[in-house]
């Protein structure tokens, strides 16, 4: 745990500084001719993931909204921060945005990356995605307190992003279940579960989406979820919380622009994103994935990113400080 402050950073590039917002007042012509071509999405993560297939979904329902294609590009890497790099290096014009989840926040206050939230201009945020503990079915483990009891005398090798938001759900879950553990690092969660389905380790948080899969073919089992009331689509799955952990867990997915893009293109945006989070195909999509549409605009989303920035700030000083 005192290793989380000492991970293997990255080059960090400038930030965009230029900004094409309208000065004097005066509205930005290119803000009136916003959209004229395509819009480019950056997602930071490798394909297959449920950030990867949310973004689809966005991309998808948003483009008849906003008027033009949205392509999704992948572009992984050290726990989602190099496509986030590279998109505060993108033209402040609309036609890059990318997304992002806590991750970011945690990779930021880990020293993996100089770049935050605030590197960017928020936009919106369009769903939540719950997080289940899953286990190899090589353990020979089907419930949370057999997992439990392993944990108590031997190491629980967990597979997840170290740069990443699993790191501290893996480091609160070990405390909380006072169990043994050690992290094992993978690219985004398609490499974790991957690992997890062929016995490589023991343990990862996973998605729904991502799992169910795996599940029906009896490579890993679902123990967990961390909500606080069980879900629908997998009503027979219990929460941490019946059965007497204080454990939640949960991603937002949002999406950004770089700094400086002009505020009446944000403000399109943002409002294209709202349409599509009422359409109904794209809400059965979502909630076919496993996870709900949560909708929030520029303003409310800065407010819960400027809020989880502190919790995620006070939970990693406290894990390096152990």
């Amino acid at each position: 745990m005192k290793g989380l402050k000492r991970m293997i950073g990255v080059a960090i590039v400038p930030l965009a500084v230029a900004s094409l917002a309208a000065c004097g007042g005066e509205k930005d012509e290119s803000a009136e001719e916003f959209p004229s071509k395509e819009i480019e999405m950056t997602i930071p993560w490798s394909p297959g993931g449920g950030s990867d297939i949310e973004g689809r979904f966005v991309a998808e329902h948003a483009a008849e909204y906003i008027g033009e294609d949205i392509v999704p590009v992948n572009v992984p890497g050290v726990g989602g921060t190099v496509g986030l790099e590279d998109l505060t290096k993108k033209d402040a014009d609309g036609y890059n945005i990318g997304q992002i989840h806590e991750g970011l926040l945690v990779a930021h206050h880990s020293d993996v990356t100089e770049i935050n939230y605030d590197s960017f201009e928020p936009i919106a945020s369009m769903s939540s995605s719950d997080q289940i503990l899953a286990v190899s079915t090589d353990m020979g483990v089907e419930t949370l307190e057999e997992l439990v009891e392993y944990g108590q005398n031997n190491t629980i090798q967990f597979g997840g992003t170290v740069a990443g938001i699993p790191r501290v759900w893996v480091e609160q879950m070990a405390k909380e279940l006072d169990v043994q553990h050690n992290l094992v690092g993978y690219e985004g969660i398609s490499e974790a579960i991957q690992a997890l389905a062929g016995g490589h380790i023991d343990a990862a948080i996973v998605d729904y989406k991502s799992g169910i899969d795996f599940v029906k073919a009896d490579e890993i089992n679902f123990v967990a979820i961390g909500t606080t009331e069980r879900i629908e689509t997998a009503p027979d799955l219990p929460t941490f919380q019946e059965k007497g952990y204080d454990i939640t867990m949960g991603i937002n997915r949002g999406y950004v622009a770089p700094e400086g893009t002009p505020e009446e293109i944000v403000e399109q945006l943002e409002k294209a994103l709202e349409e599509t989070s009422k359409d109904e195909d794209y809400v059965e999509a979502v909630q076919n994935a496993g996870s709900s549409v949560n909708f929030m605009g520029t303003e409310e989303y800065k407010e819960y990113l400027d809020k989880q920035d502190k919790i995620i700030s006070d939970v990693i000083e406290e894990v390096a400080a152990e």
